[in-house]
């Protein structure tokens, strides 16, 4: 890896004399009741039916009565089973995909653009010493003496602990690939939105979710002991062809075995424990990415963007600033 590395036009219609067909106006104005749109609305939002669905599902342009009246259906003709105040539906009916989620920022709104940064991580003289870094190793990592200055550390401080400052390598550009954490873009938009912190944090966390739905995010280490800084932009100048390449493979086989994973793992596991986390991002969970695409993830991290894409679209129920929230289906079972 390189480190890190519905504007409205009026004129038409005023010049048309305000005047539209009224058989358009209806189709306009009409919520949508076609339950195969129903479905595939669903399929964004995990296929389970519940308390906020009616709500959302009118927020989206469709008909809150006839999804309640399709989720009535479904149970009595066994396509689908209660979990709790949720209806879910089977995969007979419902493919559940990677979260739609619906984020106000874009990476290049200020805010978001604030918080990138180069991936290069820059130890402290502690963690020099507490790793064993020496001369060698900080060149190895690309890391120059205007990095260490950047940082508050001089060079008469690296000397001090074992570093040749003279020795490390050349400074070099590098693109701003990191993208800020949530607590990060949280406390900026407080600051220049003023927003709520809670109205602050979902809007982050969409975004992460949204980035990650399109591709523009990924969260990615191919080494299961080396943790992602973040994440990043999945722009070509972050990566090497190799990686980029292995970054859209892996966005492939979440998209293509989403809806089988989230299902398998749910089924075994309890919405009343602390289980979910570990079930979408641990070991069971890996082998289970295995398994479906018959080889190994090559991002071993994908668990970690199942789990932000669920953030991201409100199914751990209650999550803030503050509190991870509570588990629902299709994640868990009650």
């Amino acid at each position: 890896m390189k480190r890190p590395a519905l504007k409205c036009v009026m004129v038409t219609w005023l010049l048309l004399g305000g005047m539209l067909p009224a058989a358009a106006e209806d189709r306009a104005s009409t919520p949508e009741t076609n339950e195969e749109a129903l479905l595939t609305y669903l399929g964004g939002d995990g296929c389970v039916i519940g308390p906020h669905s009616a709500g959302a599902a009118t927020a989206a342009g469709f008909d809150g009565d006839a999804l309640t009246a399709l989720g009535a259906r479904l149970l009595v003709d066994g396509s689908a089973e209660k979990q709790g105040d949720w209806t879910v539906l089977g995969p007979e009916v419902c493919t559940i995909r990677f979260p739609d989620v619906t984020s106000e920022l874009t990476l290049n709104s200020p805010e978001v653009q604030n918080t990138l940064r180069t991936a290069l991580s820059i130890p402290s003289l502690d963690e020099i010493q507490w790793l064993n870094e020496t001369t060698d190793t900080l060149r190895e990592e690309g890391l120059s003496l205007r990095n260490f200055e950047e940082q508050g550390i001089t060079a008469q401080e690296l000397r001090a602990v074992g570093v040749d400052p003279d020795a490390l390598a050349e400074y070099m550009e590098r693109p701003r690939c990191l993208l800020g954490g949530s607590t990060e873009l949280t406390r900026a938009l407080q600051q220049t939105r003023g927003w709520s912190q809670d109205r602050s944090f979902r809007a982050a966390v969409a975004l992460i979710a949204s980035g990650l739905k399109q591709g523009e995010l990924t969260f990615f280490s191919d080494d299961i002991l080396v943790t992602p800084p973040g994440f990043m932009l999945t722009a070509p100048a972050c990566w090497t062809s190799e990686e980029e390449a292995a970054i859209a493979r892996s966005h492939a086989m979440l998209e293509q075995h989403f809806d089988t994973f989230v299902r398998a793992r749910g089924a075994e596991t309890s919405c009343d424990t602390n289980e979910v986390s570990g079930a979408l991002m641990g070991r069971e969970a890996y082998l289970l990415w295995t398994q479906l695409a018959g080889r190994e993830p090559e991002n071993v991290w994908i668990g970690f963007e199942v789990f932000w894409g669920a953030i991201g679209a409100g199914w751990f129920e209650g999550a803030s600033f503050t509190e991870k929230g509570t588990p629902r289906p299709p994640l868990c079972r009650f």
